[in-house]
């Protein structure tokens, strides 16, 4: 498994007037100054709020920056179909020059109306996601190739340009059940789930490890990386209660329902040290790529970003790495 501890900034549009054009490419240049590692972007099709569509937003990012990883967290991969999933996963991975992508991906269920508006059956999303995983790689190749599988089939069919990332860029997978878990122990280079306690992270990895092992997966080979992930909401208010209070009231208005115990159990919330012992105990977990979202009105975004990179980061380092 990847052993570097890495740090991202994850970004979700909020309810209400969504920020400019100007204003969103330049807020993914400041992260990149900022001195992240990656850049991540959600992706929903019909949901409450504002939402691109998070492939071709991060290729208009990708010619934005030139150092930091893009990636999204997560795409709805049984809403689309794979071959033009692959397609659009290619283009981006080419713009950002190669090995600069990483395509996280999930299979949804928040919201139904999605299913309904892709024609796609809810209940086939774990399925269609798997089969769309062996689909994309194949059409990666830049080979003719051919698949017959139970919901796609087709023959002699070459996409080119290939990805400049040999094989494709890597794969992780969202999600906390344990299906999810089995999806990024055998089909995925990255398990990158969200509210999860460090217990349970540590639990859930060592799931993924017994589904690898019974598989016959060594996901600690270095020439085929594996990389352990996670995506925390973050409130740094200094005041503990304040920093909860807002960040629940924050995660309510995103999801439209009751996210108060949720906020309790998993929000990094309250001072930079805090949170810094917070990580600690994530990556005694097993966690080596931290993805943050702000979980603050969007007029604080700006200023949560800053202080994660100029006072939580340097903090969480002298901590972990």
């Amino acid at each position: 498994m990847s052993e570097a501890v890495k740090y991202g900034y994850g970004y979700g549009m909020q309810p209400g007037d969504p920020p400019s054009h100007v204003d969103f490419l330049a807020f993914i240049e400041k992260v990149e100054r900022a001195g992240f590692d990656s850049f991540w972007l959600d992706d929903h099709i019909v949901f409450r709020g504002n939402f691109l569509e998070s492939l071709a937003a991060l290729a208009a990012a990708a010619a934005r920056t030139k150092r930091i990883t893009l990636g999204s967290l997560v795409y709805l991969l049984p809403l689309r179909r794979p071959a033009i999933a692959a397609k659009a996963a290619a283009t981006v991975d080419y713009l950002s020059g190669g090995g600069r992508f990483i395509f996280g991906v999930g299979v949804g269920g928040e919201e139904a109306r999605e299913f309904e508006v892709c024609g796609v059956p809810k209940a086939e999303r774990g399925a269609r996601t798997d089969e769309a995983i062996e689909v994309m790689r194949k059409l990666w190749s830049g080979e003719a190739v051919s698949h017959e599988g139970r919901f796609f089939r087709f023959s002699d069919a070459r996409q080119s340009p290939a990805p400049l990332t040999p094989g494709g860029p890597p794969i992780w997978v969202g999600g906390r059940s344990e299906a999810a878990q089995r999806r990024a122990a055998l089909l995925a280079d990255g398990y990158a789930p969200y509210l999860f306690s460090p217990s349970r992270y540590e639990k859930a990895l060592e799931q993924v490890r017994r589904y690898a092992d019974e598989a016959g997966r060594a996901l600690d080979d270095p020439q085929k990386p594996w990389t352990p992930a996670l995506h925390l909401f973050v409130n740094l208010r200094e005041n503990e209660n304040d920093a909860l209070d807002n960040g629940a009231e924050n995660l309510c208005v995103r999801y439209g329902m009751d996210m108060r115990d949720a906020a309790r159990r998993y929000l990094l919330r309250g001072s930079v040290a805090r949170c810094a012992e917070r990580i600690e105990a994530y990556w005694k977990a097993g966690v080596r790529h931290f993805i943050f979202k702000a979980a603050a009105p969007a007029g604080e975004e700006a200023e949560h970003m800053t202080r994660l990179a100029e006072e939580l980061l340097p903090e969480a380092r002298r901590h972990v790495g």
